[in-house]
């Protein structure tokens, strides 16, 4: 079909087009998939005793204390406004205790450290349980900072042989 300048136009939607069909039907599916593998929420069956991920399946510990959020959140309110006007402008302690406790890490001294190749043989056992692709995965970052340019515990490494092979080669192209 021409319009009035004598361009061609489309009769069907860009998201009716078969390689969108196609994308959104393996989009679908993955996502299915990945439901499948989580615990039903509306069964109760099938769930454990005490507070659980519903993804990972992982059971909190004892001090795990998410599911009193609300109470303790009110708790915290009233005794803040009753300690008005003195205690305003004083810190808020977070009493909620969620499950962020489960991350291994390493305390040195007030840094943590995450340990990398835990977080490496994680990946491969799961990619040998599961269709994972690696190229995909490793295709993102698996840590928080460049490893090349800071050390675990978030201080910038320093680069002074790079800086000093600098100062080299400025020399050799200037004469």
């Amino acid at each position: 079909m021409r319009n009035e300048q004598g361009a061609r136009q489309a009769m069907i939607h860009k998201k009716e087009m078969p390689g969108r069909i196609a994308s959104d039907a393996k989009d679908r599916e993955n996502i299915r998939h990945k439901l499948e593998m989580c615990i039903n929420p509306f069964s109760s069956e099938d769930h454990p005793e005490g507070i659980v991920n519903s993804v990972t399946g992982r059971i909190a510990p004892d001090p795990v204390n998410v599911d009193s959020s609300v109470a303790l959140g009110k708790e915290q309110m009233k005794q803040f406004e009753a300690g008005w006007p003195e205690s305003f402008h004083e810190p808020l302690s977070n009493k909620v205790v969620t499950m962020s406790i489960n991350k291994k890490r390493i305390k040195l001294g007030s840094a943590d450290c995450f340990d990398a190749n835990l977080i490496y043989s994680r990946v491969m056992g799961l990619m040998s349980s599961r269709d994972i692709d690696l190229k995909e995965l490793f295709s993102h970052e698996l840590a928080p900072v460049p490893a090349s340019m800071f050390e675990d515990n978030g201080d910038m490494r320093i680069t002074k042989s790079k800086s000093s092979l600098k100062q080299k080669l400025r020399l050799e192209q200037s004469s």
